[in-house]
Parts: structure tokens; sequence; C-alpha cells
């Protein structure tokens, strides 16, 4: 299997939009610990489930597969294992989010982190397994194993980061650091990903990649103008400190 056909560049625009649909959830993450209600709360942490699982996680995994080509054989996708990755990531994300609280309680973590990994994990799989060539394909189930285990470290220390407040620089370098490890977590399931072609095969069946992968690319891109506008708009309820009457001794 080829890789890069496309040239290097892949890798670095995979990485910027993992890093972007990151960043607005993480952003969306810390609106969430200062709702004053149950409900928008709720509201936010879909919202981050959306961007970091749909935007951060599972979109850069088919910019990445622009890329990858076999000799001697098409390359089509079930569409239905695409969405159901989608659909794995964002539930994982969002199942996380509520199993962590506002609180970060170090066994409410380790679950949470277990349960986002093992899902981008999952979500791999099903990208993966969505392939359809002219012949074979094959995963390798160390390689898979291995990057389900980078997706739980990856996840652990998402959700220790953001689980107490940051500031939007550092909330940026934790999403660089978190799409460097789905661009890990994707290359290690990728190497396990082999095709054995056969030239006496007719056409897959399946979509092409670009016939559905470019509107929905457009589509999940221009979405985030939602969260980011919402993050605008939003209220600042941090503790404000309350100004001291004149005149008043310190000391009481």
């Amino acid at each position: 299997m080829s890789y890069f056909t496309m040239g290097y560049w892949i890798i670095g625009l995979s990485v910027a939009v993992s890093m972007v649909g990151a960043l607005i959830g993480f952003a969306c993450i810390r609106q969430s610990t200062m709702s004053a209600t149950a409900q928008f709360r709720a509201v936010w942490q879909v919202s981050a489930a959306i961007s970091i699982g749909g935007i951060g996680a599972w979109l850069p995994v088919f910019v990445s597969m622009l890329g990858v080509a076999v000799p001697g054989s098409l390359i089509r996708y079930d569409v239905t294992r695409v969405a159901g990755a989608a659909l794995a990531a964002v539930l994982a994300v969002w199942a996380a989010l509520v199993l962590l609280g506002r609180t970060t309680a170090v066994p409410r973590l380790i679950l949470a982190g277990v349960v986002m990994g093992g899902g981008l994990g999952l979500m791999h799989y099903l990208a993966l397994d969505a392939v359809r060539i002219q012949g074979s394909t094959s995963l390798d189930p160390l390689l898979i194993g291995g990057a389900v285990a980078i997706a739980i470290v990856v996840c652990l220390a998402t959700l220790w980061f953001v689980g107490s407040p940051r500031s939007m620089p550092a909330l940026a370098g934790a999403a660089l650091l978190f799409a460097a490890g789905v661009a890990a977590m994707h290359y290690t399931d990728l190497a396990g990903l082999q095709a054995n072609p056969s030239s006496g095969r007719s056409a897959p069946s399946g979509e092409d990649l670009f016939g559905f992968f470019v509107p929905v690319f457009v589509i999940g891109m221009l979405s985030l103008a939602i969260p980011i506008s919402a993050i605008l708009v939003a209220p600042d309820r941090r503790p404000m400190v309350q100004p001291r009457p004149v005149g008043t001794n310190s000391a009481f």
C-alpha cells in the first residue's frame, strides 16, 4: 500500500483539522463547567462531543485516507461503516464527558478515559474495515490493540487536562498534542491494514472517497461556526472580585 500518494502535506492537513476540532471542543468543555444549569451544560457537552469526536478524531482519518492507494486496485468505502465510525467517536466523547462530571475524581477520570479511548479505537477499526478493494483486506489485531492503547493514553491525558479551567493558549497546546495523538493512532492502525489485490476481481462495491468526503468535509468545517459563535457570545461566568467599600479597614 502507498500512504502518501498526494504528498506528505496531507499529514499536516489532517493534524490541522484535528487540532481545530479539538480546540473548539475543549473550549466547549470549559464553557460547560461554567454553565449555571444542567440543560446548558448538556448542550455544551454535546457540542464538545461533536467537535472532538467528529471533527477532531473522525474527519482527520479520512483526510489521511485521501493519500492512500493500493497499486493495481480501486479503493471504495462502505458508507454504513464510515457513518458508524463517526457515530462511535461522537458517542464515546459524549459518554466520557458525562462520566467525568464537573470535578476530576481519579476513578471517574480513568473510566471516562477508557470509554473515550475505546470508542476512538472502535472508530478507527470501523473506518479501516470500511475499505473495499479488488481483492481482500485484513487488519492486524496486535496493531489494532496498540492503536487502542495509544487512544486510551491520549484520552486520559486530554480529560485530565480539560477537567480544570485553562487559558485558550493552553487549550491550543493541548489540542495540538491531541491531534498528534490522533495521527499516531491512525497510522498505527493503518500499518496493520493488509491489502491483497487480485487483478481478476471486479470493481469493489461502495463509494469513492471523494464522492462523499468532500461535502462532509465542507459541512463539518462550516458547522464549527455554530459552537464558535456560541463561545464568543456566551457570558463570562468566572467569579468576579467584589470592590472593597471605600474607607473599610482591610483587617476586618
